[in-house]
């Protein structure tokens, strides 16, 4: 267990070192480029809600580049951690701020999907409402020591009914936001059971 509670499962735990050791190459020259203009991590971090905003207005009108936009935003999630590290101003303030950019891009972006039309606002508001609660609840149960084994994230459910939509025109973002909403659902009651148990 890091020192710092993150919103990792048991499971994630196991490849986060070789996943990072992987990344830090991959993010090496954006990295040192960040460094050379003095962008500070948090400002990355922050950055994701802008290109986020930036994904909505492109959805109906340029789907391809709202796409790549979107794994622009999942890349500057990796980077202001690299760069926190990198320039040793890794801070569990700093950690919790990247939460706050994250769960505000992830729900600005399925937002846009609802308001354009592409999925049912009732699922949208769901999504909203429990991808801030599953990673909290993750979040709290690492804090408490009781991590939950499992959890299947969001990248691995609704990110390719996004890339289907965004690059093919094939819609099944109501499926499988519902299927994320249920996932996450399940791995809520796990962890509050978790800490029922351990508080």
């Amino acid at each position: 267990m890091s020192e710092s509670p993150d919103s990792y499962s048991a499971f994630e735990r196991k490849y986060l070192a070789p996943a990072r050791k992987v990344l830090r190459g991959v993010y090496r020259v954006p990295v040192k480029l960040l460094i050379a203009l003095r962008v500070t991590p948090n400002l990355v971090s922050f950055s994701q809600i802008i290109v986020g905003a930036i994904v909505v207005a492109l959805i109906p009108t340029q789907p391809r580049l709202a796409f790549i936009l979107f794994i622009l935003a999942l890349m500057l999630d990796g980077i202001d951690g690299a760069l926190a590290r990198e320039t040793n101003r890794a801070s569990k303030f700093g950690a919790l701020f990247d939460q706050y950019c994250d769960h505000a891009r992830e729900v600005i972006v399925v937002a846009g999907f609802a308001l354009h039309g592409a999925l049912n606002p009732f699922l949208a508001g769901l999504y909203g409402l429990a991808y801030p609660a599953f990673n909290f609840t993750i979040y709290i149960c690492n804090a408490n020591r009781a991590p939950v084994p499992f959890a299947i994230k969001s990248y691995a459910v609704v990110y390719p009914a996004l890339f289907l939509y965004l690059w093919f025109g094939v819609n099944v973002l109501d499926y499988a936001v519902a299927l994320s909403i249920s996932l996450m659902t399940l791995v809520i009651a796990l962890g509050l059971n978790r800490l029922r148990r351990g508080m």
